[in-house]
């Protein structure tokens, strides 16, 4: 038997990990129609059923022989779904706490089989993901940031952090994206307050990027001045890494 050499296996596991890139990209690429899953799941969620939601995610992987479009697609599109269920009257705030809170669990539950082994060892450039203490939800920046660390890069989470702990992070890692998760209107006063001090203490050239559905017109002049894009894709954010 050959050993191989640190240096020779390193390149393997980029080898590896290119491959796979191309792979995840090509699925990334087509949309899925999920309609009337997202009904039934949607239903699923309010009614509390548990067993029927996992046995009902089992089988959507094993129909489309991964986990990438559940986790990139549908498990999003359900959040947007009860956001919207609540907009229009039609559920509670109450459900729809309950049913991110639930997606979340799921979303964790699936992540080992999304990412793989290789997933776990690779530290790509490091980005680092805010919540601000203001933001209820967690689901939205979880799931990107899964996206994104089988995407190539090394995320971190700072969820609810005060200043002085967002700041001491900040100076010790050389963070090469920064990213602000808001899920409603109301965390937005917030990010923009984050924004505005990270932009004066980052490199001009790092991006800023405000994981946000941008629909109110008050908001986007002050937001456009201080964020580099405003987009809800994960993959979007890291490719403004140069």
């Amino acid at each position: 038997m050959i050993n191989s050499t640190s240096e020779e296996s390193e390149k393997l596991s980029l080898a590896i990990f290119a491959l796979s890139e191309v792979a995840t990209k090509k699925i990334t690429a087509e949309k899925i129609c999920f309609q009337n899953e997202l009904d039934i799941f949607c239903n699923a969620i309010l009614s509390r059923d548990d067993e029927f939601q996992t046995q009902f995610i089992n089988d959507l992987c094993h129909k489309h022989k991964s986990t990438d479009p559940i986790l990139e697609q549908f498990i999003p599109e359900v959040a947007d779904k009860l956001g919207q269920m609540w907009k229009d009257d039609k559920i509670s705030f109450l459900d729809v706490s309950f049913g991110v809170d639930r997606l979340q669990k799921l979303v964790r539950i699936y992540e080992k089989k999304y990412l793989g082994p290789l997933y776990h060892d690779y530290k790509g450039p490091p980005i680092l993901l805010i919540l601000p203490q203001s933001e209820t939800h967690s689901l939205g920046i979880i799931t990107a940031s899964i996206i994104m660390k089988k995407n190539g890069v090394n995320p971190f989470l700072a969820l609810g952090y005060s200043e002085e702990k967002l700041m001491d992070l900040i100076n010790s890692i050389d963070f090469q994206l920064f990213g602000l998760s808001a899920s409603c209107f109301n965390s937005l006063d917030e990010c923009i307050q984050i924004g505005k001090k990270l932009r004066k203490i980052i490199k001009p050239k790092i991006p800023l990027v405000l994981g946000y559905s941008l629909q109110d017109s008050v908001y986007k002049p002050e937001i456009k001045k201080i964020f580099t894009k405003i987009t809800k894709d994960p993959l979007e954010a890291i490719n403004l890494i140069k």
